[in-house]
Formats: C-alpha cells, sequence, structure tokens
C-alpha cells in the first residue's frame, strides 16, 4: 500500500517526536492512525453505561479526544513514558475512555458510581415495566449507598476502584501505576469490596435504627 505522506513510514516514537515538534502534517498522520481505536474506546464506554449516543455525539467525543491530546502543548501525550510498559496505542486509548467518562459525568453525574457492583451479576431476566420500575428505585438506593461509601474510602482506595472500575485498566498497569504486585491487584480489590459491604451494611443499620418507634 502506497504511503500518503512520509510520515506514515514512521515509528510510534518517531511520529510522536514529529508530533511534538510541530512538523507539518504530524498531527493529522498520527491522529488518522489512532482514530480508529479512539472510536472503539468511546463506544465500549458509551455501550457499557447504556448511554444513548449517536454519530454526532460520536463525533463530538473524539475531537474531544484529539483536543485533549493536543491541549496544553500536547501535556497528555508529553506524559507518555513507553519504560513505564505501555503502549503508545494503550496511552492514545486511555485518553480516549477517559474523555467518554468526563462526558458521561458532566451528562449524569450521579450515575457514574451506580455501574461499580459490589459482586458479579447475573443477566437479568425480561419483566413487567412495573417491575422494572421498581428494580430501577431500589437500583438507585443501591447506588446512592454505594457512593456514600466510597466517598468514606481512602484516596488510594478511591484511585483503585477508578482504575479498576471505571477507566477498566488491565491488572498489570494498575500495578505499574500504583508500584504494587499483580497479586496485590486482586487481593487489593476483594479488600475493597469487603469494606464497602461493611460500610454499606453500617449504613443500612443506621436508617433502621432512625426510623424505629421511640421505645417507652
Amino acid at each position: 500500500m502506497a504511503l500518503r505522506n512520509a510520515y506514515d513510514a514512521l515509528s510510534d516514537d518517531e511520529l510522536t517526536g514529529a508530533v511534538l515538534a510541530r512538523e507539518p502534517a504530524a498531527w493529522p498522520t498520527f491522529f488518522a492512525k489512532y482514530e480508529r481505536l479512539v472510536i472503539s474506546c468511546i463506544r465500549k464506554v458509551m455501550r457499557r453505561y447504556g448511554a444513548a449516543f449517536n454519530e454526532e455525539d460520536l463525533e463530538d467525543l473524539v475531537s474531544a479526544t484529539a483536543l485533549n491530546i493536543v491541549k496544553d502543548d500536547y501535556k497528555k501525550l508529553r506524559a507518555f513514558d513507553a519504560t513505564r510498559g505501555y503502549k503508545l496505542s494503550s496511552w492514545i486509548g486511555l485518553i480516549a475512555t477517559n474523555t467518554a467518562h468526563d462526558a458521561l459525568r458532566r451528562r449524569a453525574p450521579t450515575e457514574m458510581w451506580a455501574a461499580v457492583a459490589l459482586d458479579d451479576t447475573a443477566p437479568v431476566p425480561l419483566a413487567s415495566e412495573a417491575a422494572l420500575a421498581s428494580e430501577a428505585l431500589e437500583a438507585e438506593d443501591e447506588a446512592r449507598e454505594l457512593r456514600a461509601a466510597i466517598a468514606q474510602l481512602s484516596p488510594a482506595d478511591r484511585l483503585f476502584m477508578d482504575y479498576y472500575y471505571i477507566q477498566e485498566l488491565e491488572p498489570e498497569v494498575i500495578a505499574r501505576l500504583m508500584s504494587i504486585s499483580v497479586n496485590t491487584v486482586y487481593s487489593r480489590k476483594n479488600k475493597i469490596r469487603e469494606k464497602l459491604r461493611i460500610i454499606v451494611s453500617k449504613q443500612h443499620d443506621g436508617r433502621t435504627r432512625k426510623g424505629e418507634a421511640p421505645r417507652a
């Protein structure tokens, strides 16, 4: 296949260097190389949270991702460090994923943590509209409890949850980012789940006690 321009033949490092040096045509070539990945990452986030979106929304998020890469003199691109074990494609994908998450937070900030389950969930069978409405109200209450519980975690635990559940980073990447072993990633996930169960249980017990009739 014929090259569109001389930048097509460059390696990732060389192309990134050309972009950061603001060489002509380097940026269009760079983003064209990763545009399909960006689109895929955005679609994944939107579908994961059941967010409604159309092609115009998708184009806006692709443009927002590009802006996030180039703004502040390519600050996010300059932050890429191959020595930490990342691939450049993974880094670009992470920027696209975060861009989509940010858009969802602006659209419905109260829904973001609702996707974090304390346990793995099975497929939900079809039900009547009334049953679904009831389940939705229960889910809102559970999500509210969960958000309140998450707020009580340590900053490190909240960061871990963001990496694991929201950004959906691979355990190996989380291990590098937090300077822990991969085994610790799995054990920490279980420990945080247990912490949340305990906090939610205490919250529930507290509300139950408040709702009790005064004793004579």
